[in-house]
């Protein structure tokens, strides 16, 4: 939750603390636009769902494979629009951020896009910070 809430960009107020357990942390962030549930989960060595994951992905110059994308929420709130950056390191680190329209996916959207661009979710997982939690 700290690697998480220290790499959020700038400008982003955390309203609550969703989810803290394990590889799975979310928080709902305000950017003034109204609330946003933001979610991340880290998973070691993924390696073996790559080629299921990771068909249409771009592979960055250290060998990251980066996909993004942009579709309807998982949870049936009325609009709910989830857009996600997924990525795992040469070494099977997978590093998955998605931001919504909502402060829970289960609620109807309050905005018309989540509060994080796709290039602030990419930044978000493909951040060196995450692979410090490793060596820890």
């Amino acid at each position: 939750m700290d690697t998480f809430r220290g790499l959020l960009p700038e400008g982003l107020t955390v309203t609550d603390v969703t989810g803290s357990g394990g590889e799975f942390a979310s928080v709902v962030v305000n950017d003034g636009k109204g609330r946003s549930l933001v979610q991340v989960n880290v998973q070691q060595d993924m390696r073996d769902v790559a080629d299921q994951l990771y068909r249409d992905a771009t592979t960055l110059p250290d060998g990251t494979l980066l996909a993004t994308s942009k579709k309807p929420g998982e949870e049936g709130g009325s609009g709910v629009v989830m857009w996600t950056a997924d990525s795992m390191r040469p070494d099977g680190m997978r590093v998955v951020v998605s931001a919504f329209t909502s402060g829970e996916q289960s609620s109807a959207a309050t905005r018309t896009a989540p509060a994080l661009t796709l290039d602030q979710l990419t930044a978000l997982v493909v951040s060196p910070e995450w692979p410090k939690l490793q060596q820890r």
